[in-house]
């Protein structure tokens, strides 16, 4: 039998894990109330719906968040009603049920493309079992759309960097303004394939990025166009929302220190400014060790679960948490390592991380960040994995050969 085919083979069954565990967990485990985030993405579906008018937690317009989970839920709304809603919530996390299966075929791609197909689907079977894919899609929330957008644009990154097709250059487009429509953190991956290409090839391939370009501001136009028509201005994101996030983030360790009724949303941001320069100047140790060591043990050392951990055996959710700890400390320290010596793969994985954590550094650090971070970690540890394993069986076939006198 084809090795090829043997991998696919295998693939199948990672995916029917993938699969049954969601499908599991969501016949039987908590579903947590719709509240916070889920309830305002909810509300503002169905505000949509009912008055045409496009904002989150508000009756008039705003661009607080982008439209990538609102206009999906829409979507599901008008097409299978909503009154009453919570039959369409169900059917939309039994939908989520099935859309990471794309994310964990494709992380499978990426990571045979990058390394092996065995590396492929030990990245494949991480992202199936991991417990916070499991349990994403039981919630209203950006993740598992997100995720399942991100696992094929760095699929098609990586082509991008290997072959420099002008299809690729095309997909990449359309997939990048998915994504910043979904969650806008992400629009700093676009530069990193060309990074690559340039540092190759002494050049960049002007015309090709060009027209990704055009297909990135094709996807994103409807919003600008909203957004233009609404407010008169040019808005290619979202804006007022950071400031909460970013206020969040300057208060070291959580020790309560903002007074949030007295400082207007409009202000959020310039005051958390201000803060971060008063506390840099009055006691920059603790400062800078809150947003280096500080935030990194919020985002690598806490698993966002929710109540997984009590819908399945306690030996079982033991091992998941070894998983996660044996995930985020082999990558952090492999990823960089083998960067440095310039492994090209492990490059790509360790500035795209770094550029995903550097962002996400700059605000509260909330465990449920870490979400969009795992997939670059979880592929640098499966090649090195794959990587020692190879290279094992390798000595042990010229060892071999040695003693059958072929040396």
């Amino acid at each position: 039998m084809r090795t090829d085919r043997v991998y696919t083979i295998i693939m199948v069954g990672v995916l029917g894990l993938a699969l049954f565990l969601r499908l599991h967990y969501l016949l039987t485990g908590t579903i947590e109330p719709l509240e916070w985030d889920q309830l305002n993405y909810t509300k503002l579906a169905l505000q949509l719906l009912d008055t045409g008018v496009y904002a989150y937690r508000d009756t008039e317009p705003n661009t607080l968040v982008t439209p990538g989970l609102p206009m999906f839920l829409t979507f599901m709304f008008a097409v299978f009603g909503h009154d009453p809603v919570e039959p369409t919530l169900m059917l939309i996390r039994y939908v989520q049920c099935f859309l990471p299966l794309i994310a964990v075929w494709f992380l499978y791609k990426t990571g045979a493309r990058l390394f092996h197909p065995a590396a492929g689907v030990l990245t494949a079977l991480m992202a199936a079992v991991y417990p916070s894919y499991v349990w994403s899609s039981s919630l209203i929330l950006t993740e598992v759309l997100f995720l399942t957008v991100l696992s094929v644009f760095l699929y098609v990154q990586v082509c991008i960097m290997e072959e420099n097709r002008t299809v690729h250059h095309l997909t990449g487009g359309g997939l990048l303004g998915l994504l910043v429509l979904i969650r806008p953190n992400a629009l700093p991956l676009a530069v990193v394939p060309y990074l690559f290409l340039w540092y190759r090839n002494r050049k960049l391939p002007i015309r090709q990025g060009l027209l990704g370009l055009a297909v990135f501001a094709a996807v994103m136009s409807p919003w600008w166009v909203r957004n233009w028509l609404t407010f008169h201005q040019f808005i290619p994101i979202a804006r007022g929302e950071a400031g909460n996030p970013f206020l969040g983030g300057t208060d070291p360790y959580f020790r309560g220190t903002i007074d949030w009724s007295s400082i207007p949303e409009q202000g959020q941001f310039a005051e958390g400014l201000r803060r971060l320069r008063a506390g840099l100047a009055e006691d920059p140790v603790l400062w800078i060790g809150w947003f280096t060591i500080g935030k990194f043990k919020v985002f690598f050392e806490t698993l966002w679960v929710g109540p997984y951990p009590f819908a399945v055996p306690e030996w079982y959710f033991a091992l998941l948490k070894k998983l996660h700890f044996f995930i985020v400390y082999s990558g952090l320290v492999i990823m960089p390592a083998l960067a440095l010596r310039g492994k090209r793969s492990y490059g790509y994985l360790t500035l795209s991380l770094g550029i995903f954590w550097g962002i996400h550094q700059i605000f509260i650090p909330v465990d449920r960040y870490l979400y969009g971070m795992l997939p670059f970690l979880m592929l640098g540890t499966a090649g090195a994995l794959t990587g020692i394993w190879r290279l094992a069986a390798d000595k042990g076939s010229l060892i071999q050969l040695r003693e059958k006198g072929f040396s």
